[in-house]
This record gives structure tokens, sequence and C-alpha cells, in this order.
């Protein structure tokens, strides 16, 4: 128990560390180069790289096996995870913003829009099971969603401007609620099929952990492009620079502007601009989907051994 106890902390305390500047780095006095920053992501990696290995020559009963590091079907799964996490938040955080700034949507109609994956998601994955029940296999349901969903966040990229349809923005969602919906089930399902019941809690605590990294990761992209770009975009198009503080800051300030005029338009085009690059970064590293796809074992679920009688 006390050595359990342990290996708790040291993870957790890791994780916290590592995790935390990517969080506060664009508010720290010299960002990235902050002195606090630099410290917490060293100190943060050697307390994760030092859990390895107090797990693998210390603790009598790792809390994490070993094993799980060299099996190609959890490792596959994490990344995959990791990927799709870091994918989209490379520019879903300010979606919607963009519908209610370039498409001119309410906040509610912008909300019906980004919750798409809520409502495809709920309804897909009733057949997802039922199609993964009767083939007992469900690798193949990866072999379908990673190219749709690269093939939508492609769409996205060129529809992802000022003058299209919001028509197309919901299409795209769609197709990418399908794609994100089956990868969520697939990872989780590759995990349970991989490990032993015992540590059944233990693979999915390690795959929720390396999906955090992978969106904490994601959402620090985003923002540096926001950051690099947005402020740029806006002094290329405004034809007044008076209130460029405001209006790059401030949502409201932005939807001041009456649709067709001259500013709305500008803020419009630098948002297109911006989207455009996030929508890049994502697709750039959803490529990486198809490695960790063959990564995976296609498994026959009929034949894994299931755990009779009760268990605690």
């Amino acid at each position: 128990m006390f050595h359990t106890v342990i290996g708790v902390f040291i993870f957790t305390a890791g994780l916290v560390l590592f995790e935390l500047p990517f969080d506060i780095a664009s508010e720290a006095p010299n960002g990235w180069d902050t002195d606090y920053i630099i410290a917490m992501i060293v100190v943060g990696f050697s307390m994760l790289f030092f859990f390895a290995f107090y797990e693998r020559y210390i603790a009598p009963t790792p809390l994490l096996p070993y094993s799980f590091l060299t099996n190609r079907t959890v490792v596959g799964a994490c990344l995959l995870d990791a990927t799709y996490q870091l994918s989209n938040y490379c520019w879903n955080n300010y979606f919607s913003n963009f519908l209610q700034v370039v498409n001119d949507l309410t906040i509610a109609e912008a909300g019906y829009i980004t919750n798409t994956f809520d409502v495809v998601s709920g309804i897909l994955l009733f057949f997802v099971g039922w199609a993964i029940r009767k083939t007992g296999r469900f690798k193949w349901l990866l072999y379908i969603s990673v190219p749709l969903y690269i093939f939508a966040q492609g769409l996205m990229i060129y529809f992802r401007r000022p003058g299209q349809s919001v028509g197309y923005q919901v299409m795209c969602q769609i197709f990418i609620s399908i794609g994100g919906s089956i990868f969520i089930i697939v990872q989780q399902l590759s995990i349970l099929a991989a490990v032993d019941h015992q540590h059944v809690a233990t693979a999915l605590a390690l795959l929720n952990v390396v999906g955090t990294i992978g969106d904490s990761a994601g959402l620090t992209i985003s923002m540096a492009i926001w950051n690099n770009t947005y402020k740029k975009a806006l002094t290329w198009y405004l034809p007044d620079l008076t209130d460029l503080a405001m209006i790059y800051e401030d949502l409201e300030t932005q939807l001041s502007y009456a649709p067709g005029t001259q500013m709305r338009a500008a803020i419009q085009k630098a948002y297109g601009y911006t989207q455009v690059r996030m929508l890049s970064a994502g697709l750039g590293v959803m490529v990486l989907a198809f490695a960790w796809t063959i990564m995976i074992k296609n498994i026959d679920l009929k034949k894994v051994a299931q755990v009779k009688g009760m268990v605690f």
C-alpha cells in the first residue's frame, strides 16, 4: 500500500507540473521563456521519467505494468487518442467565435453546431456497437473513420473562411463527429481486449492520461497560432486600427460591427486566415493516425475469454 501511494504521488505531481505550463504559459511574464515555466516542465518530465523507473525497478507491485508499454495495441490506442485530441484542440477552441463573427450566428445557433458531436455520437454508437458485436472485430472501423476524419478536416480548411455557407460547416462537423466518435469507442475497446481484467482500470486510466496530454498540447498550439496570426491579420485587413486592441481581445467588440461593414469584413478575413492555419496544423498531426492504426492488432473479440462470476 505504501509503495502504491508513493507511485501515485510521483505520477500525479509529475503530470500536474508537466501539463500546467501549457495552460498558464500565455499569462506568464515572458511566455515560454519564463523561468518557472521552464522549471515546471523540466521537473514534471523528470518526475514522470522517475515514475517509470520506480514502477519498473523499485515498486514490489507496479501501479502500471511495464508490459503495457511494450503492448503495441495499448501503445497504438493511446497514441491514436493523443493524436485525435491534439488535432481537435488545434482548431475547436475558437470555432464558436468563428461561427458568430463570420457566419453571423447567435451564440445559441453556434452552440447547436459545435455540439454536433454529442448528437451524432449518441445515435451512431448504437449501430457501431451492434456492428462490432456481429463481426467480432473493431479495427476495420478505423479504416473508415481515420480517412473520413482527415477528409473532413481537409474540407474545413476550404470552407472555414468568409463567404462560405454555414451548411458546409455543419456537413464537415457531421463527418468529424462520425470519425471522432468511432475513435473513442475503438480506442477503449482495443484497450479492454488487449489487457487482462485485473488491469482494465489502469489501462483505461493510461488512455485517459495520454489523451489529456494530447488535448493540452493541442490547446497550446491553438493559442500560439491565434496569438501569432490573428492580430497580425487584423493589422493587414482593418481600415482603421484605432480599436485594434479591443477587437483582438473582445468578442463583443467584434460583433458590435454590423455585418457588411468594412470593419466586420476585415475581422472575418482575419478569422479565416487564422482558422486555416489552425486546421492545417491539426490536419498535419492527424496524418499520424494511419501509423497508430497499423499498430493496433485486429483482435477477434469472440475469442477473448470472458470473466465470469462476481468480480471486484
